[in-house]
């Protein structure tokens, strides 16, 4: 690939980011949860069992000692348990409390209602918006694994109403 393709793709990934970012924000003030905080609950929410905080690091692309620092005040509201391994204490394994999951029902009913979140994509057609999904979740899989590349294709929150 050219250089110049390089940097396009670089620029457009990194302004699309940004620019998705400012919409989550906006989720951040309502909900006193940071945007990882919402995605940790997302992604605990995606996952009807206890997982650990390497997999929440693998999930949502952070390293494990971000996990650590994001999982403490969510623990402090209440959002989610953090239980020890009982074949190894040192071992930890997180899940969505029940008070976490109204919260994240609360999140999802307010993206549902937002038209531009995480982006004005309005200007595209359905066709348009599948093919880029598709061609992001190839990229995806490309770069974390096909285990990685279904779960973004799959994921889907227990119990949600999506209609």
């Amino acid at each position: 690939m050219n250089i110049l393709l390089k940097q396009q793709t670089l620029l457009v990934i990194r302004a699309l980011y940004l620019c998705m970012e400012k919409k989550w924000a906006e989720l951040e003030k309502k909900f006193k949860l940071t945007p990882a905080q919402q995605h940790i609950l997302f992604l605990l929410g995606t996952h009807n069992q206890k997982i650990t905080p390497t997999q929440i690091s693998d999930l949502g692309c952070w390293h494990p000692s971000t996990v650590t620092r994001l999982l403490k005040p969510l623990k402090e509201k209440g959002l989610v348990e953090i239980t020890a391994n009982k074949k190894q204490l040192r071992y930890k394994f997180v899940a969505i409390s029940k008070s976490g999951k109204e919260v994240l029902d609360q999140i999802m009913d307010e993206v549902k209602e937002m038209e531009q979140f995480p982006l004005n994509l309005s200007h595209l057609s359905e066709n348009e918006l599948m093919s880029f999904l598709e061609y992001g979740q190839k990229i995806a899989g490309v770069q974390k694994g096909d285990a990685f590349r279904k779960m973004l294709i799959d994921a889907r929150v227990e119990n949600y109403d999506y209609a």
